[in-house]
């Protein structure tokens, strides 16, 4: 059965040759895991399990984890698998909100691959309770792929970014969307073209400014990484930038 289990760089390093700690299980029968972690060292960990989205807390450095509670009731239908989980983030008061790929369309699940859509669930309390889930994708069937990434911010605001191929019959785009008090606000096109098997990435600075990373799609001989950060917490972005210069050599 698979397992989560916490790794020991967690924990404090041990001085000399002295065996690391055993790895903690967090929850049994689990998979696709991401953790975030509070500003007094709390661990909350989000995973997918019996078909759900589903989260556990740590307030002791990570030796103990509370019993999952289920973030989104996906019915027992949720799936993974490459990049393809939640997402988890916390902010400065320990709001935990949770994103996640998850189908409701009994049409769309008969379906051998049916389409997600991307949805966000807010705790107040810590990740005890969450209350129902919102989809951040405004059109329908914009976001089969579910490659996603989510930052939260010190105040609480959660910022989105997935690749959606809306007005597309080929190749997908880079969306951003920013969550306020739980309501997502207007998807904004960011990028062109970008890579469709890669998850894009996202970093949110103390005063709340998002910045957005990506592997480019477009069919050259050296397929770069491009950044673009924001100043005014996601509200304009400034023009993509190359992450590096020198060539990767790899095809698209």
């Amino acid at each position: 059965m698979t397992r989560i289990l916490l790794a020991a760089l967690l924990l404090a390093p041990q001085a000399g040759t002295q065996e690391p700690p055993p790895p903690i299980v967090v929850a049994k029968g689990a998979e696709q895991p991401q953790l975030a972690a509070d500003k007094d060292g709390g661990l909350y960990c989000v995973f997918l399990r019996k078909g759900n989205v589903e989260v556990a807390v740590s307030t002791d450095d990570g030796a103990t984890w509370s019993a999952p509670a289920v973030a989104i009731d996906a019915h027992g239908m949720a799936r993974g698998g490459m990049q393809r989980g939640p997402r988890i983030g916390v902010d400065e008061k320990k709001r935990v909100a949770v994103t996640a790929p998850v189908c409701f369309d009994p049409n769309e699940l008969r379906e051998v691959y049916p389409k997600a859509e991307l949805w966000v669930a807010w705790s107040e309390n810590g990740g005890r309770t969450f209350g129902a889930p919102v989809q951040v994708n405004e059109q329908k069937g914009t976001a089969p792929e579910s490659l996603h990434a989510m930052a939260v911010a010190p105040n609480g605001e959660v910022h989105v970014a997935w690749l959606d191929l809306r007005g597309r019959t080929k190749g997908q785009d880079l969306y951003y969307c920013k969550v306020v008090d739980g309501k997502p606000g207007r998807n904004v096109k960011i990028a062109t073209t970008l890579c469709e098997c890669c998850a894009p990435g996202i970093a949110v600075d103390g005063a709340g400014n998002p910045i957005l990373a990506w592997r480019d799609g477009a069919e050259k001989e050296n397929r770069p990484v491009w950044f673009a950060a924001s100043k005014d917490g996601g509200k304009a972005y400034r023009p993509p930038q190359r992450l590096h210069q020198i060539e990767t050599k790899v095809e698209g």
